[in-house]
């Protein structure tokens, strides 16, 4: 009889280990387990890269290119790295690399109506006082790239500093002041209904 490796199972809950062990058997061929971190972590890339394209369909473009490179890269994953902090890098290459080709960004407003985003963190009392859409879209625009992917991830996505910091490589450090300095250019730049009156 051929000794030929059987894949684990994987439970749909993932209990048969994290992302990393996940990964690891995912790197040797086993499908399953590729699958299964596909199927755990799809959504959260979906919703990374629909926040800077146009579209559905180019977000499901872009989404399912994440997942080929991931695939193809799969055996140089470091376990030592959170597995969706791969992917956000990833993603985030992704992104940059399609920008470059089409120079077409969706709005940070336009991301934030989009009737798959179901889990929006509110960031602040004075960023509920909204007196215009206009004014809003016009604010966030004048926010660095930088800036806008932090306050996507802190305040849609509501991942910790922690989180953030692995995602776009940078300091926790880095990450809040990078994150204060976007509050404090959108209160400037949005003015509240008290304001207007």
């Amino acid at each position: 009889m051929p000794n030929t490796p059987v894949p684990t199972p994987v439970s749909p809950d993932g209990a048969e280990g994290g992302d990393a062990s996940l990964a690891i058997r995912a790197g040797k061929g086993d499908t399953a387990a590729f699958g299964a971190l596909y199927d755990r972590h799809v959504e959260a890339v979906y919703r990374y890269v629909y926040y800077r394209v146009r579209n559905d369909a180019d977000a499901e473009d872009l989404t399912s290119d994440v997942f080929m490179r991931a695939l193809r890269a799969i055996s140089r994953y470091e376990p030592r790295q959170a597995f969706l902090a791969w992917l956000y890098r990833i993603a985030r290459n992704a992104v940059i690399d399609r920008s470059r080709r089409t120079r077409i960004q969706i709005s940070f407003e336009d991301a934030l109506a989009h009737p798959g985003v179901d889990q929006v963190v509110e960031p602040d009392s004075a960023l509920l006082a909204l007196s215009d859409k206009e004014a809003v879209r016009e604010a966030l625009s004048r926010l660095t790239p930088l800036q806008q992917e932090v306050i996507v991830l802190r305040f849609v996505e509501g991942y910790s500093t922690q989180e953030i910091a692995a995602f776009v490589g940078k300091r926790e450090g880095t990450v809040r002041g990078i994150q204060f300095r976007a509050l404090e250019a959108l209160r400037t730049l949005i003015p509240s209904r008290e304001a207007l009156a």
